[in-house]
């Protein structure tokens, strides 16, 4: 599920049917067979797992938070990060986050003012900036990420420079797919140049 209608997303349509809790819990533990499995060929350096949790927006599952401390319990073995929106988190969220150890947590972002609330919705930009604002001041690792095509690329670096002047981490830039909602956008994908510049 998500609160935002991203016009390059490469969901298709509505939600689908979300996982129980119990089916979650699961795939954890085929992960963590597998993490054993390959660690038994890693010595004398043993194998650690990542999960990046990702969307639609993963802070609407209720139990959200239960699964982020089911990975903390399991942090001799696996670590994790969040890919948000970032529209949920509040000085509160951040505060749990980094109780949990998260690697990092991911904020989207598309470029200027304008140009992100065009592509994501009216007012997410704001929201954004406040989340990784919360984010920094509890000390969470964070990054922002932009989504690169014709209509956006070359405000990277307003991406960057506002991430320099918060403090995050790292940015980051990913190409658009055009596939899901996003599957009519492909005459915005970046040439190669494009991409080089």
């Amino acid at each position: 599920r998500c609160n935002l209608r991203c016009t390059h997303c490469y969901q298709e349509g509505g939600p689908g049917e979300e996982l129980p809790f119990r089916d979650l819990l699961r795939i954890l533990a085929q992960f963590k067979e597998l993490v054993g499995w390959l660690g038994e060929e890693a010595e004398p350096f043993p194998v650690k797992g990542q999960i990046n949790v990702s969307g639609g927006e993963p802070f609407l599952r209720n139990d959200f938070f239960d699964l982020l401390s089911t990975f903390h319990a399991e942090r001799d073995w696996l670590s994790f990060a969040i890919l948000t929106n970032g529209t949920y988190i509040d000085d509160a969220i951040a505060r749990c986050l980094r109780g949990l150890d998260a690697v990092f947590v991911q904020v989207s972002m598309e470029g200027g003012k304008e140009t992100n609330d065009a592509i994501r919705g009216s007012g997410s930009y704001e929201r954004t900036v406040e989340a990784l604002r919360c984010l920094i001041r509890e000390r969470v690792p964070s990054s922002s990420t932009i989504t690169a095509h014709r209509d956006n690329f070359r405000e990277f670096p307003r991406v960057v420079q506002l991430g320099c002047e918060l403090g995050v981490n790292k940015v980051w830039a990913d190409r658009l797919i055009p596939c899901g909602s996003g599957s009519s956008l492909g005459d915005k994908t970046l040439t190669p140049e494009e991409t080089r510049e």
